[in-house]
């Protein structure tokens, strides 16, 4: 009898966890690898990380197409170990809940422009053999979103052809690459007062510019669990103002370890800056400078 694919996808991530970490992982990163397992398999996310990796690292792995990770997928330690995306997200302090806590997982890649059509076309193939196994609309509709208006509003395209994304380039990384992905993450039209703030004083905003961040103090300050540090988060980057108040409240009524007064200074870092920018995205933005030609 063959495997389940549940088996097989933890089979492959047990290997991967081993080529990236070693035999013995530390308590974080096994904790981490634990945590992100049991929520996909609760979920029910199984075959969309099944059949990621069997398009993405198996095809065009093998058949030498580049692609590269974006949004939220760096924060997947799981991604990491399936090698779908070459970022460490232990060591850049991203957090699983930003990928794995969505309906569906949004899988984001650029593929070498060059080869696009030729990835989709196999891509396709790959999917349509695997119909008998697979629920090949809902995994295409996780892999392979189309644009298409939503009211006065356009979806946007998870898998596109990147211009730049040609071919390796491998450029050495700096020692230091947290201002570069500062300066990535504020400089945007309605960060622009935040990056010419930070260009002055990096200091500015007691360093706030991460939605990890955010989730950072609600878990280790207050005591938050993942999940629910992440629908807070959520809320404060909404402007849902009656919602964060009640948030508060309930925070502040059961306080472990610090006094009033130290979570007030906590409360107020954790919204000073609503327009907070996810890191994931950062590091795969700036990272992917020094893998591609531009």
């Amino acid at each position: 009898m063959g495997m389940t694919h549940k088996e097989t996808l933890q089979k492959l991530v047990a290997a991967g966890m081993r080529l990236r970490y070693g035999d013995h992982p530390t308590k974080q990163v096994l904790l981490r690898y634990l945590w992100e397992m049991k929520h996909i398999i609760d979920a029910g996310h199984i075959d969309y990380y099944l059949m990621a990796f069997w398009i993405f690292r198996h095809y065009a792995d093998s058949a030498g197409i580049s692609f590269w990770a974006r949004g939220a997928m760096p924060s997947s330690i799981v991604c990491y170990a399936l090698m779908l995306t070459d970022i460490d997200p232990v060591k850049y302090e991203l957090h699983s809940v930003r990928f794995v806590n969505d309906e569906l997982p949004k899988f984001q890649f650029d593929i070498e422009a060059s080869r696009f059509n030729e990835f989709m076309n196999r891509a396709e193939e790959i999917l349509a053999e695997n119909a008998k196994d697979f629920d090949i609309t809902a995994i295409k509709a996780c892999l392979f979103k189309e644009d298409v208006k939503v009211g006065e509003k356009m979806k946007i395209t998870y898998l596109t052809p990147c211009e730049y994304l040609s071919r390796k380039h491998e450029r050495s990384l700096p020692e230091n690459i947290d201002d570069e992905l500062a300066r990535y993450a504020l400089y945007f039209p309605d960060t622009m007062d935040l990056y010419e703030a930070y260009i002055k004083q990096p200091s500015t905003l007691n360093g706030l510019i991460y939605q990890e961040q955010m989730l950072d103090i609600l878990r280790q300050v207050f005591h938050v669990g993942s999940i629910k540090a992440d629908q807070i988060r959520l809320a404060i980057q909404r402007g849902e103002a009656q919602q964060v108040e009640a948030y508060r409240q309930k925070l502040f009524s059961d306080l472990k370890d610090i006094t009033p007064d130290e979570a007030e200074r906590a409360w107020q870092r954790l919204t000073s800056n609503p327009r907070a920018f996810l890191k994931a995205h950062a590091v795969s933005h700036v990272m992917a400078r020094y893998k591609f030609d531009f």
